[in-house]
Formats: C-alpha cells, sequence, structure tokens
C-alpha cells in the first residue's frame, strides 16, 4: 500500500469518525433539548406572545426568533405558506431572542407596532426590508422605523410606546424563558411542546405534518 492510498484511507476514516461524532452530539442534544422542554414547557409561551392562527388549532408552533435574524428572514415567508397550507390547523406563536446586536430596539418597534394593532404587517414588512436596516450587520433603529411609514402608523406615538415598561418587561421574560430552555440560536421552535430533532425548514414541515397526523389534523 502506498503513501497516497494510505492517506486515503486515513482521511476517510477521520471523516467517518468525525460524522458519528457529529451524529451522536445532535442525538444527544436533542434529547437534551426534550428533556428541557418537558422541566420547563410553562416556560414556552407567555400571555403577551404574539399569536397567528386560532386558539384551538391542534397544532402550536413556538419560535424563538430574532428579527434581525438572516435566518429568520429565511423562514418568514416559508412559515406563512405553511400556515396557509394548514387554515385553522396550525398557530404560531412568536418568542423574542433579540441576540443580534441592536436587535431589542426592532423587537421594542414591534411591539410598539403592536400596540396600533399593526404587528403582523409591520413584521411583513422588516423581514423584507432587513438588508435595508441591517446595513453593517447591526440592526439600525432609525432605518427600521423608516420601513414602517406605508403602514398608516402614527409614528410619533411608536417613539413614544416603544419605551413602555411593559415591552422592556416582554422581552426580559422571554431572553430570561429562553435562558431556561437554553435557546441561544434563532430561529428555534417547538412543535405542540417538543423540540425539533435538528435543524432546517423541511425538518420543521415533517414535524408539523406529524403532529397533524397525531391530533387527527
Amino acid at each position: 500500500m502506498n503513501q497516497k492510498t494510505v492517506l486515503r484511507a486515513t482521511a476517510a476514516l477521520l471523516l467517518a469518525l468525525f460524522a458519528v461524532a457529529v451524529l451522536f452530539h445532535q442525538r444527544d442534544r436533542a434529547a437534551a433539548n426534550l428533556r428541557l422542554a418537558t422541566q420547563h414547557g410553562i416556560h414556552l409561551i407567555q400571555p403577551h406572545s404574539p399569536r397567528l392562527g386560532p386558539d384551538d388549532a391542534p397544532v402550536v408552533i413556538v419560535e424563538f426568533f430574532d428579527p434581525a435574524c438572516v435566518t429568520c428572514q429565511a423562514f418568514h415567508e416559508p412559515m406563512k405558506e405553511l400556515l396557509a397550507q394548514h387554515p385553522g390547523k396550525l398557530q404560531l406563536v412568536l418568542r423574542y431572542a433579540p441576540f443580534q446586536v441592536g436587535a431589542e430596539h426592532i423587537v421594542a418597534l414591534l411591539e410598539a407596532a403592536r400596540l396600533q394593532d399593526k404587528f403582523w404587517p409591520a413584521l411583513d414588512i422588516l423581514m423584507e426590508t432587513q438588508d435595508a436596516w441591517k446595513p453593517r450587520h447591526e440592526a439600525d433603529f432609525e432605518l427600521a422605523w423608516q420601513q414602517l411609514g406605508g403602514l398608516g402608523l402614527d409614528l410619533d406615538r411608536l417613539r413614544r410606546d416603544m419605551n413602555d415598561a411593559e415591552i422592556t418587561r416582554r422581552i426580559n421574560q422571554d431572553l430570561e424563558d429562553a435562558a431556561r430552555l437554553e435557546v441561544d440560536s434563532t430561529p428555534t421552535f417547538y412543535v405542540n411542546g417538543r423540540p425539533l430533532p435538528g435543524f432546517g425548514f423541511n425538518v420543521l414541515k415533517r414535524a408539523v405534518e406529524a403532529a397533524l397526523r397525531q391530533g387527527g389534523g
């Protein structure tokens, strides 16, 4: 056996060992997430959490999200499509995990828009225009605020309401709950109280479809 063959065989073995290690890590992580969700399930949803979809939906999706997160932006439209594919069967519950620099100000902006019944339209616009208000990989409130001019919001009130103590409390509560559940990246999803076994929109979709089958949906 020549040296090249030995090197190739060694590289292949190392890759195989790495793949096995990753598989075991993912399995252990999924098991740990499930234990945390079981222990801290009461912290998955708070009364203040924004909801989209009927309260009696058989499947509830909880998403810890950051409006300044690129992956959250990528999941936004597919999530809306998934909800539309199963009318009346799904409810989306949003939890805030503003991990990106400056993202807490964007969350406050969304909550202020919510006080004027414009939360979901504001979220749609901010997801669509994320590149415009995050030009240097940091959320810029002033640029984000400028994107909402076409929604008919009272912009002066919007600025005032952003400083409401209740909005600060909600953000802090969501961050505390994320810490309890050891949510350290966004988006992180739970379907009917269970964390996903992996990551990716297809993983989420399969979990939702399985939950619908179990619930008769």
